[in-house]
């Protein structure tokens, strides 16, 4: 990619008086609108209940924290609470109940939209008289089966930390343990592992790859379809995971979807780099509590290549993805319908783009299109007071379209080189069922069941044979099922230990393991916690590698078919200390070995572990499970969540990622950077314009330092005298490309009337207009290596306007 071109910096100014423009006239809009003389304030309502057992719980108390006099509310028969008058801005509650912790809710943002949230307390082990506070906990997970190497983000981080560009994908690069050097995709590699090794589950359903121009068998891309404006809090996870989560080798995203109000219907509309969106939610039957949320977005990228700004390719990306989350709330729980889908296109036409462009591929057209759609239902259901049960049933569909064509020096007379058209389904059904025997023990059991649907279509023009090749072609179905087991043990209110196990089966080649899981966590005091974890787990390969046809003679087979999952034990020790002014750091270590890993029957240095942060996709034939590989490093965080207006959060991680392929030889992978580094810092700012107009603006400064990414070495020698790359496997991955680092600084104002609410920002990427290397080639045209480089400096507009 290359920097702004001449006329962006004047494109930029004209841009942004329109800009102040059109903010000036809603911001007189939105006084005439607010009264003159009213204090500004917003309803804050939500739900209390058992984590275990999902039991409103009765009589709880909340409090609106640093109020003075005291502001507070006592939960009803269903768990219900609620304020009519919180003073617009950030504020904080404390819930409490005898014989429970007590919760914190911290940073609560209160402003044109009603708040309602949903607490859930932790039964404590010990019988109390009273409440007795001790400590503030903060950032606590969501799924309390997770002991170790588990986060739980919100989605005000997405929306704060420069340069995510509000995805939580991007934003989860910035934790302990994460790297993503790569400007044009949103890849998640953790403690070395391959993206691909990457689970999204949403609201109880595996989910195909959530990102625009995806390719199959990948878990990345450049623009994600999770849009954070729908999302609610949820789990990241990066190792050791509890035993109801299967087929994955590197982390996971536990994705909840946020729930629409279901009291007064609220609306908003939004400007930026991801395009132009709009949300409209309500209450479907006020009666009944029932609430619709419904999200669409349209791409504006049009705007900034007319801008003159290069994100990566000539080409126009065309996009659209929407969402909907429908609630229906009953006696005994709780029934959701939700889905989520998109659809992308891009032409990349050699007369319009040039080596430098990220995606083209010399004298040639190339039309990608991808396609992505989720339905989902989900049915949460109390059984009795000590226990309930979720089912979640759902289909999902993803296509890729590729057509390449070769063309001549004129730009003229196509060919048709390369043609996919591939489509994969899946049915999924999840079941579990949890019950609280007491305090001291909880156990889970469920499956997870997925019917594949495939009809995959691949050719490809073989000069040599000057005929059309099918590599594959396959329409049927096949079948995974993920039972598994979980229990927690709690015997002293300081320890926890969970253990469990999860089982996995493949038809297609019928493969069957038994994966341990194990974990603990004990508060040495109410300051320092240690924990530990062991899992095994393994992963089936992307499907469409199965299908691969080999010619053998005048017969044609499936050579892959047999390939196994592949495995990974993890092992994690980890501590956590909290100091004063609520600054938490926690460091971990771990080890992780892989094996049973895909690689060639004869010697090579393919390997599956470096598969998947590439669009191109392509596997050798005739596959074998005799590869392996391991990971270790630690890990270090310092964080202080937001209080009082500043915030900060600082990871590091040291690592080392080697693999063995078929040669017998131990390589560094694709993903070995060796080190990552990252700081962000921010500052919020709260004034009162009028007494009818709260205003804020913050200031986000984000610094990332990665090590420089591995490759083969190109032999120049040898490529000058064929005329064509030549790579040295001998030295597979032994290069390194110069420390990737990049600086990101977000500006934002925000202005809450009483009835609406607007937000701008400036988010400018890469500040420093730093040049990192995206790759290197041989071009057979000058007859030397030639380098492509990432994105230069990228400012990014957005605004929202909430009524």
């Amino acid at each position: 990619m290359r920097s702004l071109s001449p006329n962006c910096s004047h494109s930029i100014g004209k841009l942004s008086k329109v800009i102040i423009r059109i903010l000036t006239i809603l911001t007189l809009l939105s006084i005439h609108h607010s009264g003159y003389n009213q204090r500004l304030t917003q309803t804050v309502r939500g739900t209390v209940l058992d984590k275990q057992s999902y039991q409103p719980i009765v009589g709880a108390r909340v409090i609106l924290m640093e109020s003075d006099p005291l502001v507070g509310a006592i939960t009803d028969i269903n768990g219900k609470f609620r304020f009519d008058s919180i003073a617009v801005g950030k504020s904080a509650f404390q819930v409490t109940f005898i014989g429970y912790e007590p919760a914190f809710l911290r940073n609560v943002e209160v402003g044109a939209k009603e708040v309602v949230l949903t607490v859930e307390l932790t039964e404590s082990v010990k019988t109390l008289a009273a409440v007795d506070v001790t400590a503030q906990k903060k950032g606590e997970v969501i799924n309390k089966m997770a002991t170790v190497s588990v986060r739980s983000f919100s989605i005000d981080e997405s929306n704060r930390f420069a340069g995510s560009k509000n995805d939580v994908a991007r934003m989860a690069q910035n934790y302990a343990g994460v790297q993503g050097a790569d400007d044009s995709r949103n890849d998640i590699i953790v403690r070395g592992n391959s993206p691909s090794g990457i689970l999204y589950r949403m609201e109880g359903i595996d989910i195909p790859n959530p990102n625009h121009f995806a390719r199959f068998g990948t878990t990345g891309g450049p623009i994600s379809m999770l849009n954070n404006n729908v999302m609610a809090n949820s789990d990241f996870l990066t190792g050791a995971f509890p035993a109801e989560y299967g087929n994955a080798t590197s982390g996971v995203f536990d994705l909840k979807l946020r729930t629409g109000n279901n009291e007064k219907r609220e609306y908003m509309l939004q400007l930026g780099f991801n395009g132009a969106e709009g949300i409209a939610e309500g209450p479907i039957s006020k009666k009944k509590g029932s609430s619709y949320l419904i999200n669409y977005r349209y791409s504006t990228l049009k705007l900034f290549q007319l801008m003159g700004i290069n994100f990566g390719s000539t080409a126009l990306p065309k996009y659209q993805d929407a969402c909907i989350n429908l609630n229906f709330p009953h006696k005994k729980g709780l029934t959701t319908l939700f889905g989520i889908g998109g659809f992308s296109r891009i032409a990349i036409l050699a007369q319009n783009v040039d080596s430098s462009d990220l995606y083209a591929i010399d004298n040639s057209n190339t039309i990608f299109e991808s396609r992505m759609g989720v339905v989902g239902l989900t049915h949460k259901y109390r059984v009795d007071k000590k226990s309930y049960l979720r089912v979640s049933v759902g289909f999902h569909s993803s296509m890729n379209y590729i057509i390449n064509d070769t063309v001549d020096d004129n730009f003229q007379n196509p060919f048709n080189t390369y043609t996919s058209n591939t489509i994969i389904s899946k049915q999924s059904t999840d079941f579990f069922y949890n019950r609280k025997i007491n305090a001291k023990h909880t156990f889970r059991v469920g499956l997870h069941y997925d019917i594949f649907f495939l009809n995959l279509n691949d050719s490809l023009w073989s000069y040599a044979q000057s005929k059309y090749l099918v590599t594959r072609q396959y329409k049927g179905n096949t079948f995974l099922s993920q039972p598994n087991a979980q229990y927690q043990w709690r015997p002293i209110q300081r320890l926890t230990v969970n253990v469990g196990i999860h089982l996995q089966g493949l038809a297609l080649n019928r493969e069957f393991v038994a994966e341990p899981r194990a974990g603990a966590a004990f508060e040495i005091s109410p300051k320092d916690r240690l924990s530990f974890g062991y899992g095994l787990h393994s992963q089936l390969q992307p499907l469409e590698m199965y299908y691969l046809e080999t010619s053998l003679g005048s017969t044609t087979t499936q050579s892959n078919k047999g390939v196994k999952f592949s495995k990974s034990h993890h092992l994690i020790a980890g501590y956590q200390h909290t100091f004063k002014y609520g600054i938490n750091a926690k460091f971990e270590g771990y080890y992780q070995y892989l094996f049973d890993i895909p690689v060639e029957s004869t010697p090579s240095v393919f390997s599956m572990v470096n598969f998947g942060t590439a669009f191109d996709t392509t596997v050798p034939d005739s596959l074998v499970n005799n590869g392996k590989g391991r990971n270790f490093g630690a890990e270090l965080t310092v964080e202080k969540f937001l209080d009082k207006g500043f915030y900060f959060l600082v990871t590091t991680s040291v690592y080392q990622s080697y693999f063995t392929p078929s040669d017998g030889k131990e390589y560094n992978t694709a993903y070995n950077g060796n080190f990552t580094f990252n700081a962000l810092v921010g500052y919020e700012l709260r004034f009162r314009a009028r007494k009818k107009v709260q205003c804020s603006m913050t200031f986000d400064i984000h610094y990332n330092l990665n090590g420089g990414k591995k490759y083969t070495p190109i032999l120049l020698a040898q490529s000058q005298a064929i005329n064509a790359q030549v790579l040295d496997y001998d030295n597979a991955y032994s290069a390194s490309y110069p420390n990737y680092t990049r600086g990101d600084v977000r500006i934002g104002f925000k202005m809450v009337c009483k009835r609406i609410s607007q937000e701008f920002a400036l988010d400018m990427q890469n500040i420093t207009n730093y040049k990192n290397i995206f790759f290197e080639e041989y071009n057979p045209e000058v007859g030397d290596i030639q380098t492509t480089y990432q994105t230069g400096r990228l400012p990014i507009f957005q605004y929202r306007f909430y009524f």
